[in-house]
């Protein structure tokens, strides 16, 4: 939750001083950096990540030959591709239909409201009722479908109400998300295994930014502004499969998914 707000809350932040000057957005960015850093310097405490000291080589050679947890990192990319498209694909569609930047910030106004109001109420739900990877598959299931209609939408209301049904779908995943990647972590080498577990970020980051921004343009260039969201919609739904794949029962039987010793 605290996630969520921040990166909402800065990103209005962010577009409010943007109408003035584009150096006070990166001035306040570099600002609230620098107050962070000091804040966990001064209160962070040191908190023991893994039950046992171990080298970071060592750390990072048992994460490697965890296949079961590799497996489900890299595969959380096609997650990620779909996720960072807040902060791109969707607020172009908002200003190109709007016409406009300034109707941006409702759109993260919509997923702040979102966020702060059912996220914890619908984590704790859910969490008494599915599994974990339950919870991850349906939400990325519902970002998917909310997804691949986008490029046919001609006004704001029915960009906004995808939008909104997008932004549901990646409250019911993400805190599943956060859960499932630690219990799958060794706790010998939890360091290692939660270092290891942002690279789905960064390969869906470097992938959703740049092949979204790409095929955008395509998809403009050719006359098909609905390519870019119908081939996110297929990334969604191969990742949907690759975790229905992984998380089976016939595959958690066979001991992909118990307990290490």
């Amino acid at each position: 939750m605290q996630d969520s707000a921040g990166a909402v809350i800065g990103a209005l932040l962010g577009s409010w001083l943007l109408q003035y000057d584009f150096r006070l957005v990166c001035s306040a960015g570099a600002a609230l950096f620098i107050a962070c850093a000091a804040f966990n310097a001064w209160y962070l405490p040191a908190w023991k990540l893994s039950t046992v000291k171990t080298p970071v080589r060592e750390g990072l050679g048992r994460v490697l030959r965890d296949k079961r947890f590799v497996t489900y990192v890299l595969t959380l990319t096609g997650y990620y591709m779909l996720a960072v498209q807040v902060m791109l694909m969707l607020p172009i569609m908002v200003n190109d239909i709007a016409g406009s930047p300034a109707a941006v910030k409702w759109m993260y106004a919509i997923e702040a409201t979102i966020s702060l109001t059912l996220l914890y109420p619908i984590a704790r739900w859910s969490e008494k009722r599915f599994r974990l990877e339950q919870r991850l598959m349906a939400g990325l299931l519902i970002m998917t479908l909310a997804m691949m209609p986008i490029g046919l939408s001609s006004n704001l209301q029915q960009l906004f109400t995808l939008i909104c049904v997008f932004y549901m779908g990646s409250i019911i995943a993400e805190p599943a998300r956060e859960t499932l990647g630690a219990s799958l972590a060794d706790a010998r080498a939890r360091g290692s295994y939660m270092g290891f577990s942002r690279l789905g970020l960064a390969f869906g980051g470097a992938f959703g930014y740049a092949g979204g921004g790409w095929l955008f343009d395509a998809g403009k260039a050719v006359g098909q502004p609905e390519l870019p969201w119908l081939m996110l919609g297929i990334i969604g739904l191969a990742t949907f499969i690759a975790l229905w794949w992984q998380f089976s029962p016939k595959r958690s039987a066979s001991g992909m998914l118990e307990p290490r010793t």
